[in-house]
């Protein structure tokens, strides 16, 4: 198999500026003819290739080069031949991906620096016909950092792929996008691109000439939510409206309202997104568990209020979402923990009241009963506590929540193991094995 040396481009090179200013023209006829070897049979003359790339690059090292139609339309051409052939060998599997990524968007910026420079019909055609094969190479390289993951590197390409789009109609050419559902859908990989590249102002544009034109894509909508929600609330939430609008009944718009009022702490309303999106998503466990968890608050709210009918009516409501969430996910930690800690600060309520009492005979027998009532809310909680810690050793608030427990159950030996791995936990260390082998 024989191997090909990829040309790079390189626009300045160190050669004698007298020497190229006497024969910028002569240079440039030169990587023409050699380009025009090179096209007659590149597998053979492909080092005419390399020798038109050096001699155009000669040529635009100059101040008279750069102002050559000529010099910048064979530039382009050069790289447009030498994608072409790259590409050619990567369908025959002798190349994995271009040598030089950077080689479409340097191949665009000569063609458009031809185009301002063109004064006939001709010229003009030529550069703009080199512009829409440019598109194509760097549509290829823009699909081949998204194929690997590399969104950030993807954004120039595309970027650049939709300059080349508007410069075609303003010169009334056939546009790189047929359609509008072509065009928003390459917007719509921009402004997502954009964000991963760090390149925020350019992620808002695009997204709002979507959002402008009610694109049906609802991660627009909640893409733009995201980016205003902690600097313009309203602004925000006319976005996630908007996509309500285009589209009600997707459920990644319902998931971003209720992340908004977990923020807000709008019980209220969480509650009825979450039946919303229950309804729509009946086997997601983690929708239980945040609403077990929006009645574990409303129930620690109405027990600070005294409302011990509402303490009660919410304590039973959150047990069965929190439930139904183990139930779906049986190795969910989170409700485990949950269920533990309602139970246990039933028990410390019980405890502080306990506290409170004298040492009268009366009071002493209402002692022993609300000890017995507080151990039996704390022997209850144990287990779930127990299987949180086995699911995430490295907790600290189970850590905690398992000292406490069997500090009131007066065993020392358990106090001082949850004790040390607190302590080695602190101390930066991390727990490889839970405790309690429950899974």
């Amino acid at each position: 198999m024989k191997t090909y040396f990829i040309i790079s481009i390189c626009l300045l090179l160190c050669v004698p500026f007298e020497a190229i200013a006497q024969d910028t023209r002569r240079l440039i006829r030169q990587a023409s003819r050699e380009l025009n070897r090179f096209n007659l049979d590149p597998g053979t003359n492909f080092e005419s290739l390399v020798e038109a790339n050096d001699l155009i690059s000669e040529a635009l090292s100059t101040e008279e080069g750069q102002k050559e139609f000529r010099a910048w339309q064979t530039q382009g051409e050069i790289l447009n031949a030498s994608l072409a052939f790259q590409m050619t060998l990567i369908s025959m599997g002798e190349m994995e991906t271009l040598q030089d990524p950077n080689e479409p968007m340097i191949a665009s910026r000569a063609f458009q620096n031809a185009l301002e420079l063109a004064e006939r019909r001709h010229e003009s055609r030529d550069a703009l016909d080199g512009l829409t094969e440019t598109a194509g190479h760097l549509g290829f390289v823009a699909n081949f950092f998204i194929n690997n993951q590399q969104f950030a590197d993807a954004f120039t390409p595309l970027n650049e792929v939709y300059i080349i789009h508007e410069v075609l109609i303003e010169n009334d050419r056939d546009p790189i996008f047929e359609d509008n559902e072509e065009l928003f859908n390459h917007l719509y990989v921009m402004g997502i691109t954009a964000l991963q590249a760090g390149q925020r102002e350019s992620a808002e544009e695009y997204l709002k000439m979507l959002y402008n034109e009610r694109y049906d894509e609802p991660r627009v909508y909640t893409t733009l939510f995201e980016l205003f929600i902690n600097e313009d609330e309203e602004k925000a939430l006319e976005f996630l409206e908007a996509g309500k609008e285009v589209d009600p009944e997707n459920i990644d718009i319902l998931y971003a309202e209720i992340n908004y009022f977990i923020q807000k702490d709008d019980y209220e309303q969480l509650q009825e997104k979450l039946s919303i999106a229950i309804e729509k998503d009946p086997e997601n466990h983690t929708l239980y568990n945040v609403l077990g968890n929006v009645f574990m608050n409303l129930m620690s709210d109405a027990m600070d209020e005294g409302d011990s009918l509402a303490t009660e009516e919410y304590f039973e409501t959150a047990l069965d979402y929190l439930n139904t969430a183990i139930e779906l996910e049986p190795d969910f930690f989170e409700p485990y923990y949950t269920i533990g800690s309602m139970y246990f600060n039933r028990g410390a309520v019980i405890t502080q009241k306990m506290n409170e009492l004298g040492m009268s005979r009366e009071e002493q027998v209402l002692y022993d009963e609300l000890n017995e009532q507080s151990m039996e809310y704390f022997n209850t909680a144990l287990p779930y506590f127990q299987k949180s810690e086995s699911l995430e050793p490295n907790d600290a608030t189970t850590l905690m929540a398992l000292r406490e427990v069997y500090a009131r159950k007066q065993d020392f030996d358990m106090v001082q193991e949850f004790a040390d791995r607190l302590q080695r936990l602190e101390a930066g260390e991390e727990i490889e094995e839970p405790y309690f082998e429950l899974n």
